[in-house]
């Protein structure tokens, strides 16, 4: 095993990494449409991380995955900057030819939020 610490290592990815980005977007957009028609809905995180979860296991049996998402609420802008600092790192032991990790960060500018989503595969 291979201890790596990096940003992003998405070249062995099962998916592109286009396509990764599609997967996350997509999610999101149709959750901000469930959203908005029902206000009790959980929080967007946790739906966010459980229909990407399901959109990976769809496309391959052969890994783990492992969704996080990290979120950011800059509520109102002060003088439109807004102050704050934020840093997630991630550290795996894994196999570095078969696993690999793809960061994300969605913004949300309607809702002065931020959402840092970290995708982790593990081969079986």
């Amino acid at each position: 095993m291979q201890i790596e610490i990096k940003d992003g290592r998405s070249d062995n990815s099962p998916l592109p990494e286009e396509k990764l980005v599609w997967l996350i977007q997509e999610s999101y957009d149709s959750l901000r449409d469930d959203n908005e028609t029902d206000p009790s809905t959980k929080s967007i995180s946790n739906l966010l991380i459980k229909l990407v979860l399901e959109k990976l296991e769809k496309h391959s049996s052969l890994y783990k995955y492992i969704v996080t998402v990290t979120t950011l609420d800059i509520g109102e802008l002060s003088g439109g900057t807004a102050n704050f600092s934020l840093k997630n790192d991630t550290g795996a032991s894994w196999q570095s030819k078969k696993d690999g990790i793809f960061n994300y960060k969605l913004e949300d500018e309607n809702d002065a939020k931020c959402y840092l989503m970290t995708i982790l595969w593990l081969h079986k």
